[in-house]
């Protein structure tokens, strides 16, 4: 299937069909110099955050939803059971996946050189390892504004661990969780924009004429529309969801600091030995029925792929962890 390749992906999710209920902006929270609904920054050149506010909502898709979606038995699974997440604080989440400017400061103050040693791209609809292929030339053009991909779950952890040590806020990759109820932004339908997919070029970046054109090989392009991006976007190009953020869906799929289970009643993995990080998302070369609030899926966290990026939370003060029911 055409990004996820090596792997064979599998992609679901769904709405919920259960309805929310309505965050409530508040004032600045200890920890957080904005309130909800607003962004900031801790320093010029780090990311853009935006405040999401507490609430709740139910977490994974129904029968309905991936029936619809023709999503296949396997990946549906991994979206149940449905199950009622609450935030009693609001959050911080970038406003944009990791760009390549902000990545590529990190590169050189760390001379991380591993980013550098290939990646795995889609040369007109062949995937596979490129050496010379980086975050820095994916095998498409990018601006400073694209999101970074070409890196792995280590990388993005690592990068969040040096945006802690230099602005001296706890950054970390978002939680499973806080990235649905953030890509959800208050809705239940299966996108942020409702349930078609007609209009899905309107509002996302997944594999469309565009991508058909720079990928012929590639069979599951959707070719009912055409967003203008065979490969990543710039950060502002799509609307924003409710919650001001964007990119939640499509562009690039976005690593999450969850080792993947394959059910949410199903029991956390040691973390100590986790093979396999959960991805969100969807990206550019993926079908619309992976671009949905409640897909989940899978990767190795040595996996580097020009599909894949990362976006980052910061914690306040005190530990901002939900209570699910």
């Amino acid at each position: 299937m055409r990004g996820f390749f090596l792997i064979g992906l599998v992609m679901l999710f769904g709405c919920a069909g259960v309805k929310p209920t309505t965050p409530t902006p508040t004032t600045p929270t200890s920890g957080y110099p904005a309130e909800s609904g607003r962004s900031f920054r801790d320093q010029s050149w780090a990311p853009e955050l935006v405040m999401i506010p507490a609430g709740r909502f139910m977490m994974g898709s129904t029968e309905e939803e991936t029936t619809r979606e023709k999503r296949a038995p396997e990946p549906a699974g991994f979206e149940r059971p449905l199950h009622e997440v609450v935030f009693s604080k609001p959050f911080a989440i970038g406003k944009y996946d990791v760009t390549v400017a902000e990545f590529d400061r990190f590169v050189k103050a760390t001379d991380r050189q591993s980013v550098l040693e290939g990646c795995t791209v889609d040369d007109h609809g062949k995937w596979g390892m490129q050496t010379n292929r980086s975050y820095r030339d994916p095998l498409f053009a990018q601006t400073d504004q694209h999101p970074a991909v070409c890196v792995t779950w280590n990388d993005a952890a690592a990068y969040a661990a040096w945006l802690t040590k230099e602005t001296g806020h706890r950054y970390r990759l978002v939680r499973e969780e806080e990235w649905e109820y953030a890509a959800r932004a208050g809705t239940t339908t299966a996108r942020w924009w409702g349930d078609s997919t007609t209009d899905l070029c309107r509002y996302a970046n997944g594999a469309d004429r565009s991508f058909d054109r720079d990928n012929p090989g590639d069979a599951q392009a959707n070719l009912t529309c055409d967003d203008g991006y065979g490969g990543t976007n710039p950060g502002k190009h799509f609307p924003a969801n409710p919650f001001g953020l964007h990119d939640m869906l499509g562009n690039a799929w976005q690593w999450t600091g969850e080792c993947f289970r394959e059910r949410y009643d199903a029991p956390l993995p040691d973390e100590a030995q986790c093979k396999r990080r959960v991805i969100r998302g969807g990206s550019w070369h993926n079908y619309p029925n992976v671009l949905r609030s409640a897909n989940r899926f899978w990767l190795a966290p040595t996996n580097r792929s020009s599909s894949i990026g990362f976006r980052v939370a910061r914690d306040p003060d005190a530990s901002n962890t939900p209570s699910s029911k």
